[in-house]
């Protein structure tokens, strides 16, 4: 009995011992979140284990104490994991999300990144775009018509100057007026003064021009 209690106790102090020897290592192997999104990266991503990079990275994105940075890059792997892994569809999704929430995200770099993983964000960028102009095109649509209207009636000459301007110089109604002032004028001067003929009929001066 004695012997058994103490190999029982000798058995408890290694495994105390043990376990604190391991802590150090159990810490270390949790790491900082860039350190454990890069052994993600390496370990299942570049590695072509894309359905492991996916789960990984799930559950990585889950984390609290992620930043923006490391966010965004896990974001970006796991869209790349999702188009080389055969469903562009959602790696498309991935990329749509994030310019959503930042739209001035620049991208997947294609030095780093397969050309189909940058296709996926070009056609999520492309389909953001349309749907932005889709959404605000009334302002602009309002704005042009306003100033069409505005410059069509900036510009505009009224009908009946156009009309006038039409017409031939014996049809205008000042070459009436000036030809009958100048033959008034014409007569006073070759009368000289009262001759003893009679005043003309008041009503004005006739004059004989005949319009064709």
């Amino acid at each position: 009995m004695e012997s058994l209690a103490r190999s029982t106790s000798i058995l408890l102090i290694v495994t105390l011992l043990a376990s604190t020897v391991a802590m150090p290592f159990q810490s270390a192997l949790a790491g900082t979140a860039v350190e454990d999104l890069k052994q993600i990266e390496y370990k299942y991503y570049f590695r072509g284990k894309y359905q492991q990079a996916i789960e990984s990275l799930k559950i990585f994105l889950a984390r609290v104490d992620l930043t923006e940075s490391e966010a965004t890059r896990a974001r970006e792997v796991l869209a790349a994991s999702y188009v080389l892994g055969g469903a562009p569809a959602m790696g498309k999704q991935v990329f749509a999300e994030l310019i959503a929430q930042n739209p001035a995200y620049p991208g997947p770099h294609p030095s780093v990144f397969d050309m189909k993983v940058v296709n996926e964000y070009a056609l999520a960028r492309s389909e953001y775009a349309s749907s932005t102009l889709m959404n605000t095109p009334q302002v602009a649509g309002e704005d042009s018509a306003t100033k069409s209207d505005d410059d069509k009636g900036a510009g505009a000459i009224p009908s009946n100057a156009v009309a006038e301007a039409g017409k031939p110089i014996y049809k205008k109604w000042w070459f009436y007026a000036g030809a009958a002032a100048l033959i008034a004028g014409i007569g006073v001067a070759a009368g000289g003064g009262d001759d003893g003929s009679p005043p003309p009929a008041s009503g004005g001066v006739s004059v004989g021009v005949v319009v064709h």
